[in-house]
């Protein structure tokens, strides 16, 4: 009897711990960037939509859409630090739409990524908008790179979320790019979402 109480106690010790509590997932995340210089450890090649990118294992696929304006969009998280990811793209009809809203002469690309910029400002409280600017020289396609900070209601207390984005012209598609995240934790991600960004091939 005394041995068999004894394995019941281990077994739920052992089930404790092999499941283990929500703050456990945030400390090994977290932990996995710490020791790979505050960088996406883990890089894997994911395809969406006719492209390929490089991006970290630790995301897992997201099916909370509410953060991309359309349905044909690939959504991931990383749950232990609450990191999304998002790429979204738009056909030339679709930039076409967006660009007749607009008064005066805009492009296509300048069209779909300013369209998006201003959806995601009229979702935050008081937003901060960065300047917009041409992606880096390291990444393959033409576009554009922009960060918007804020808060979703006027009564949050904290400092927001930061709103990675850029949008890229992909052989006359364009695809939309997000990385969001609280922004206390999003200065030592700016460098890996430009690395997603270098990723890309058509």
């Amino acid at each position: 009897m005394k041995v068999k109480f004894f394995n019941l106690i281990l077994l739920f010790a052992i089930i404790t711990l092999s499941t283990g509590c929500p703050g456990a997932s945030y400390e090994s995340d977290m932990k996995k960037i710490q020791n790979n210089n505050m960088n996406f450890p883990e890089l894997e090649k994911e395809y969406y939509n006719g492209i390929t990118y490089q991006i970290s294992r630790l995301f897992d696929s997201d099916y909370d859409d509410d953060y991309v304006l359309t349905d044909n969009a690939e959504t991931k998280i990383i749950y232990g630090i609450d990191v999304n990811f998002s790429v979204e793209v738009f056909q030339k009809e679709d930039a076409e739409l967006i660009q007749y809203a607009f008064d005066g002469d805009i492009d296509l690309i300048n069209a779909v990524h300013d369209n998006y910029i201003l959806k995601r400002t009229a979702s935050l409280y008081q937003p901060s908008i960065s300047i917009k600017k041409p992606t880096p020289k390291s990444i393959k396609y033409p576009g554009y790179i922009q960060v918007v900070s804020g808060s979703q209601y006027s009564y949050d207390n904290e400092e927001g979320s930061s709103y990675f984005t850029a949008t890229l012209d992909i052989t006359g598609e364009y695809y939309v790019f997000q990385l969001i995240g609280k922004k206390a934790n999003m200065g030592y991600l700016y460098d890996d979402f430009i690395k997603i960004l270098s990723s890309v091939e058509k």
